[in-house]
């Protein structure tokens, strides 16, 4: 099992935790509560743990936002009881719901987790569930408690769907995400190491052109700030010191009105991509996956 599965499989048992323990709210608000009422809570979300897990060795997350993904298969099992018991008490996974003719069968096939409608996304707690994803995803960014093997672009762009997180994301990871979107548009990319490339991070080739080989210069600024009009000129020096086809100073953050205004100057140059601009291309580029 990869470290990404590790990590996935982390948020997947957060949400469960999240969503029984709302549940648990909700039964003793409305329902009797009692040491029966917790049991049955508890095995059930132990035994839809272990179809969750399933499903999601069974789900191809490809080309989908990861939140998103995630969310869909918690509640597509939660609302999709999976149980069945044959005659000898054997049990099994399937993909209908028996009628329930068997105190085992209630056990597992009820209502506890359907009844709470979470297929109502838009009332049912769906951007606190998608905050508490982005932090689990941030804080292994930051802690590397999975050391994922490269640059996971489906993790990345969650990161960076939230402007707040997208400005807490390590400044050379940032980098990195930056060369992975251009190597998923055919470009061959080296991330330089910071010292005396005239701030030069990422420099990206694409030798398919039909009009001979083609290079670029890409600047990454992870601000909190609006990035100034400096940071350009910085930018056209470059540009003119690499002979390169075009440049690229991309931010986290957004640009001042007289950034915007010299980048217009010199556009057959140089192109400036704010937070707006980098989630579009991060975007286009995860349709690529």
């Amino acid at each position: 099992m990869k470290d990404k599965d590790f990590l996935n499989i982390e948020i997947l048992d957060s949400i469960l935790d999240y969503i029984t323990n709302d549940i648990r709210k909700q039964f003793k608000k409305s329902l009797i509560y009692d040491s029966r009422t917790e049991y049955l809570i508890e095995i059930n979300k132990f035994e839809r743990s272990s179809v969750l897990l399933a499903n999601y060795y069974d789900t191809d997350f490809t080309g989908e936002k990861l939140a998103d993904a995630l969310l869909k298969l918690v509640y597509y099992t939660l609302n999709n009881p999976y149980y069945i018991f044959d005659f000898n008490d054997s049990f099994h996974i399937e993909n209908i719901l028996p009628e329930l003719v068997s105190e085992e069968n209630f056990l597992f096939n009820n209502p506890i987790y359907s009844w709470f409608d979470y297929s109502d996304w838009d009332n049912n707690h769906k951007q606190i569930i998608k905050k508490l994803i982005q932090n689990i995803l941030l804080a292994n960014e930051k802690e590397k408690k999975y050391s994922l093997q490269e640059i996971d672009l489906q993790i990345y762009k969650e990161l960076l769907s939230n402007e707040e997180l997208a400005k807490s994301i390590n400044w050379r990871n940032f980098e990195l995400v930056l060369a992975k979107i251009l190597e998923k548009f055919e470009f061959d990319v080296e991330v330089l190491k910071g010292s005396k490339d005239g701030g030069i991070d990422v420099i990206a080739l694409k030798k398919s052109s039909s009009f001979g080989n083609e290079r670029y210069l890409i600047q990454a600024k992870k601000w909190t700030n609006k990035v100034g009009v400096e940071p350009v000129r910085q930018l056209l020096w470059a540009h003119n010191e690499y002979k390169v086809t075009k440049s690229c100073l991309i931010t986290t953050s957004k640009f001042t009105k007289g950034a915007w205004e010299l980048a217009d100057k010199y556009k057959w140059q140089i192109e400036l991509k704010d937070y707006e601009k980098l989630n579009e291309w991060i975007n286009e580029a995860s349709k690529k996956l």
